[in-house]
């Protein structure tokens, strides 16, 4: 049990943060948000590829994350800037920077996968599994590997990522019911977006590199979603949200335990369930 510490700590500090910021997520309908920036942050694992910076040692692996961070971070810019552009078809600014990151990702995984063809054999066959440790350790992180160092960065970022929301709130309430009058009322719409976008893509990649990609995009997603089938009101909705999130994590751990699944796709099916009963219990309430 004390192995699984870490895992069950890191995916209740990330179910809480996920509950918290899914609510803003699912009233500015930036669902997809998630899977864009998370499949976006391969273009950021290509970069850390080129400039040779790995995870076999706890400064390279700070260093690799860092890259792949702060490329997400500029990939969420480009999807506020796009979006601008776009008249706010976010859909639409997402499709363009998921497909050229991914893109760039694969181009330059491709360059880097040269060099070390270049090598000697031995030293090449011991690059591409450097490379694909790589990707796999960031791009489909698995909750199990989670140890007491990447859960105590997860606490973290976590802690500093709600207080950034919490400070906000009020800013960030207003933005996501009225974006387009906010400006006249002394606050910077563009600042607000570029400022939530990127806390969104800190927390997707922090989450992704620790659960995966399908946990991290719908953690975002499916709390907010199933408070606001149950609650319209702000305050209940965060705290159900909350909830939903960590009791939904804490059931698909102990259903994936008990039966033997990947812990990551049991969490997301739980909360799946959950928010197809809220989506019941709505309508059931709406036709009586």
């Amino acid at each position: 049990m004390n192995q699984l510490a870490p895992a069950i700590i890191a995916a209740l500090v990330i179910s809480i943060m996920g509950g918290a910021l899914s609510i803003f997520v699912v009233l500015k309908r930036l669902a997809f948000i998630g899977q864009g920036i998370s499949h976006a942050a391969f273009g950021g694992v290509g970069i850390a590829l080129i400039l040779g910076v790995n995870g076999a040692s706890t400064p390279g692996a700070i260093g690799q994350l860092s890259i792949v961070v702060a490329f997400s971070i500029l990939a969420a810019l480009w999807i506020a800037a796009l979006s601008r552009s776009h008249k706010g078809r976010t859909d639409t600014a997402i499709g363009v920077v998921l497909s050229a990151s991914m893109a760039l990702g694969f181009v330059l995984f491709t360059i880097a996968e040269s060099r070390h063809d270049h090598d000697d054999h031995g030293h090449a066959a011991h690059g591409h599994e450097d490379e694909h440790h790589i990707i796999e350790e960031i791009l489909f992180g698995n909750i199990l590997n989670t140890d007491w160092t990447k859960a105590s960065i997860a606490i973290a970022v976590s802690i500093a990522l709600l207080a950034i929301t919490w400070l906000l709130r009020r800013k960030l309430i207003f933005w996501a019911f009225d974006e387009p009058v906010i400006d006249a009322y002394g606050h910077n719409s563009n600042r607000l977006t570029n400022i939530f976008l990127s806390t969104l893509a800190i927390a997707i990649v922090m989450s992704m590199q620790i659960a995966g990609v399908v946990l991290a995009a719908a953690m975002l997603v499916l709390p907010g979603a199933a408070a606001l089938n149950i609650t319209a009101k702000l305050k209940p909705a965060f705290i159900s949200a909350i909830l939903i999130a960590t009791v939904g994590a804490a059931l698909g751990m102990l259903i994936g335990f008990q039966a033997d699944l990947p812990i990551g796709p049991a969490i997301v099916l739980t909360q799946s369930i959950v928010y197809l009963i809220t989506l019941i219990i709505k309508t059931i309430a709406i036709r009586s």
